[in-house]
């Protein structure tokens, strides 16, 4: 078991750099994946200058899900990664986007972010955390989950999750407080972009409050706790 799932997720990256071609497979028209794709490449970029995968790396793990299926084109690691249509080419469309990938590293800045405006999929790279907590604690009815909790409060809501957090916060929550303050950067305090973006994409939800209320109680709230409970001590010398 524990082997079936680190080869599953030796190939995350590469799973998630295919995830939009989820539904109707990979096309095996070189323009028309790179159109779909460049977005998320873009988004790739953003990730890694954050400190998230690198392009190397997702490259690589295109070219070595190109040579499993190769060999065992249902191989477990396999698993949820969209294969081209027709499906005896999805080798080559691997190599070739993996390819893609890095060819990019080469564009100009401005070259680069004339490729149109960001997608849903590109921009959901800027969020991993959120593509968990969101759904799972206010995804569904957009309440915290917890059978005696059907009727909580928001702040009752943050507070279960801090509370699920603890002891282990100052390693789970900065994050969330930090793209809590991107979401509301990157739509600059537009309700209706975030509700569709969250709330459609994602699942999610934000309770009862207003993202644009949400998020900032939110990263209020793990701030206050992290300052109650967990305050920094840096030793003087690493």
């Amino acid at each position: 078991m524990r082997q079936n799932l680190m080869d599953y997720f030796s190939l995350q990256g590469a799973r998630s750099a295919l995830s939009l071609f989820s539904y109707g497979g990979l096309p095996s028209d070189p323009g028309e994946w790179k159109r779909k794709l460049a977005p998320t490449v873009r988004g790739l970029r953003y990730a890694e200058d954050g400190g998230g995968r690198s392009c190397y790396e997702v490259s690589y793990q295109l070219l070595r899900a190109a040579d499993i299926f190769s060999v065992d084109p249902d191989a477990r690691a396999l698993k949820n990664i969209p294969t081209a249509v027709p499906r005896d080419r999805t080798p080559e469309i691997y190599r070739d986007i993996a390819a893609y990938i890095l060819d990019q590293n080469d564009l100009l800045l401005d070259d680069e972010y004339r490729q149109g405006r960001m997608t849903a999929h590109e921009i959901s790279l800027r969020f991993p955390r959120f593509s968990q907590f969101l759904p799972i604690y206010f995804g569904q009815d957009g309440v915290a989950i917890s059978d005696d909790m059907q009727f909580s409060t928001i702040e009752e809501g943050i507070a279960l999750v801090i509370e699920e957090a603890h002891p282990h916060c100052m390693w789970r929550l900065p994050g969330l407080a930090a793209e809590s303050y991107e979401a509301l950067a990157l739509f600059q305090n537009d309700e209706d972009a975030m509700d569709r973006f969250f709330s459609s994409v994602f699942g999610g939800g934000s309770g009862r409050a207003d993202f644009v209320d949400f998020f900032p109680l939110l990263a209020r709230s793990i701030i206050d706790h992290l300052a109650a409970e967990h305050p920094p001590v840096w030793p003087e010398r690493d």
